[in-house]
């Protein structure tokens, strides 16, 4: 950071921007305030600095700036972190199954290095992660006594569609699991629910394309992404 002292005109400036970003409903669209802010981010170093620290100070981090908006990660100890245990009860069972079917959106979206530099929306769909995750679940290795190893079995043993008395999906099957973990993504403006094109389809956002791209790396992540460009 430049030894400059920010100015209070800055720093509210910054909380404004850090603000913006950790707003679901924000978009930049020209003209705007936040767009304004944006532009600041991207060409003045000296606004990007005070950014970046006030950011740090409140437990987060500036992941980048897509067409999108400003991307925020929170620390995992950070009071802006979200966890599993912040959603509805679950049990252990359950939230293996929550992340790897996460995980599993991941590899599904952006099975190559190249797709995390490509802005272009990704479409996903409820019954395609399922039977991307089954198929996989064949394919893939881990070791004994992983917690990935562990969800996989999980989930294998999971019947895919268990019906509720109105014929919704109901707790307990898989189709269930990624529909819980699509509407959790909504809620993290990661993705959008595309309903004109399904109502089981969602797109992906760069608030989610720039997580993954940062969270390269993990092992049932990369296995996943292995299956899954064998397919495209």
């Amino acid at each position: 950071m430049s030894g400059v002292p920010a100015d209070l005109t800055d720093v509210r400036a910054a909380a404004e921007l850090i603000n913006f970003g950790l707003s679901r409903r924000n978009r930049p669209v020209e003209g705007s305030e936040y767009r304004t802010l944006l532009d600041r981010y991207r060409a003045e170093l000296r606004f990007k600095d005070v950014v970046d620290t006030m950011a740090e100070g409140l437990g987060l981090e500036v992941l980048g700036t897509p067409r999108a908006g400003i991307v925020l990660v929170p620390d995992p100890g950070g009071p802006f972190a979200t966890r599993l245990g912040d959603l509805r009860a679950m049990t252990e069972d359950e939230r293996l199954v929550f992340g790897l079917v996460l995980v599993a959106i991941a590899a599904f979206a952006y099975p190559n290095d190249v797709d995390f530099d490509d802005p272009e929306a990704k479409l996903i769909d409820i019954p395609k992660i399922d039977e991307f995750l089954r198929a996989a679940i064949a394919a893939v290795e881990l070791p004994h006594g992983d917690r990935s190893r562990v969800a996989v079995e999980i989930y294998a043993d999971l019947p895919a569609f268990v019906p509720t008395n109105t014929g919704r999906r109901a707790r307990g099957c898989t189709l269930r699991a990624v529909e819980e973990v699509c509407g959790w993504l909504v809620a993290q403006g990661a993705a959008r629910e595309a309903t004109a094109l399904g109502p089981d389809t969602f797109r992906l956002t760069d608030h989610f394309r720039l997580l993954v791209g940062d969270s390269a790396g993990n092992a049932a992540l990369e296995a996943l992404r292995e299956v899954r460009e064998a397919t495209v």
